[in-house]
């Protein structure tokens, strides 16, 4: 996602793993490769983009960076932003829910207060496992299920980025370490100041019940085995 200018070091940024942040941290010293996709690249994708962006020069990372982080707490961080800040999406997956209700002026929403309220209370009514069933099928064995269309890459499976042999993977419980750990890497020569929070949580995260927590992890099994 985020290129070193002497293109030796790459971050890949995994939906709801920090790359929001990483790139307002990196993008000052790097090359940011988000805007040319308008999604997160896998390693494969960002290679041919920092080679588009740089046709001249080799371009082979000595090091390759992302963070893992716990699915469970992963997808309980997808459904709250997702809630806070997309309404319309909800509309476009429920749409016999919404009947009667406009929806929100913009697609992308910071604040969450200017969401009318009765859009907001639809939208807080939809229990997570009913977003997770509708975009992403529990695994079974042998069978591919097609990627829906429209579908949030925050609610894709991490291993859509991490499953790669040149990836060095970091523990998101340890954010601000492994952060920093990369932007040395990247070439900073001085001590980080604060590091944003950007896209933080603004409430509590989701709970799940002993059935919800195994209906995700059906969802995400390739997640737990990285």
């Amino acid at each position: 996602m985020i290129i070193s200018h002497d293109r030796q070091t790459l971050l890949i940024g995994v939906p709801k793993n920090g790359s929001q942040t990483a790139r307002a941290v990196l993008g000052q010293i790097g090359v940011d490769l988000v805007g040319e996709m308008g999604r997160h690249p896998t390693v494969p994708e960002a290679i041919r983009l920092a080679e588009a962006r740089f046709p001249d020069e080799l371009i082979a990372p000595t090091a390759i960076y992302a963070f893992w982080r716990d699915p469970f707490e992963r997808f309980c961080s997808a459904v709250e932003f997702h809630k806070r800040c997309l309404p319309n999406s909800f509309i476009q997956l429920f749409p016999e829910r919404f009947v009667g209700i406009q929806p929100h002026k913009k697609w992308f929403e910071s604040d969450a207060a200017a969401i009318a309220q009765d859009l907001r209370t639809v939208i807080d009514s939809i229990p997570p496992l009913d977003i997770l069933a509708t975009l992403t099928p529990p695994y079974v064995p042998g069978v591919s299920i097609p990627v829906r269309e429209g579908k949030p890459s925050f609610y894709r499976q991490q291993s859509e980025w991490l499953d790669h042999s040149s990836v060095i993977v970091l523990p998101f419980a340890d954010y601000v370490v492994g952060l920093r750990e990369v932007a040395y890497q990247f070439g900073y020569t001085e001590a980080l100041a604060e590091i944003p929070q950007i896209n933080a949580r603004e409430g509590p995260l989701p709970m799940l019940s002993m059935s919800e927590a195994e209906f995700v992890q059906a969802c995400y099994w390739g997640d737990f085995v990285l």
